[in-house]
């Protein structure tokens, strides 16, 4: 299957194996991992295996990747999540017109985050600490383009890495 928009979704997933490592299963397995990132709720959590459990359900395996001279790795302690073949199947419909969020959206999604970060570690027994940082994003896209590049999800800086980032075209409350 093709990464494309013009690429009919299909009415199951019977054709699919039913074991597979997510960057190896095009559309689809991008498809699942969005579903299973969403479910898992987690920033920095990727999915990177699949496995059907049942006839319309997958198990799929991740964990919080890191970047180690410039290999993507899973360290730690991997964590599953069951999605349906139909949530699959709307993920890869929603795919095909994708919505532009307005900004309220963008703002409550980074709230989110911070609640799911906060949550997080409080359940691990310590609470560290966030710094909310708001830039004024340069006019010319290459600085704009250079800014985000640093800001990447899972860079790190002086020990600390990054939870969440997201665009506004406004500044938050």
């Amino acid at each position: 299957m093709t990464d494309t928009a013009n690429t009919p979704v299909p009415d199951t997933l019977e054709d699919m194996l039913p074991v597979g490592m997510i960057s190896s299963g095009g559309s689809v397995a991008a498809a699942m991992a969005s579903v299973a990132q969403t479910k898992r709720g987690l920033p920095g959590w990727e999915a990177f295996h699949y496995e059907r459990v049942a006839p319309l359900e997958y198990e799929i395996t991740g964990g919080i990747a890191v970047n180690i001279a410039g290999v993507k790795k899973f360290q730690g302690e991997h964590d599953t999540v069951q999605i349906t073949e139909t949530e699959i199947l709307n993920a890869l419909r929603a795919a095909q017109h994708p919505a532009q969020p307005d900004v309220m959206s963008l703002l409550e999604q980074d709230l989110l985050a911070a609640d799911i970060g906060h949550s997080r570690t409080a359940q691990a027994g310590h609470q560290p600490k966030f710094l909310k940082v708001v830039f004024a994003l340069p006019e010319d896209e290459a600085g704009r383009q250079r800014l985000l590049q640093a800001f990447q999800l899972q860079a790190s800086f002086f020990g600390a890495r990054v939870q969440a980032c997201s665009l506004h075209d406004h500044h938050p409350v």
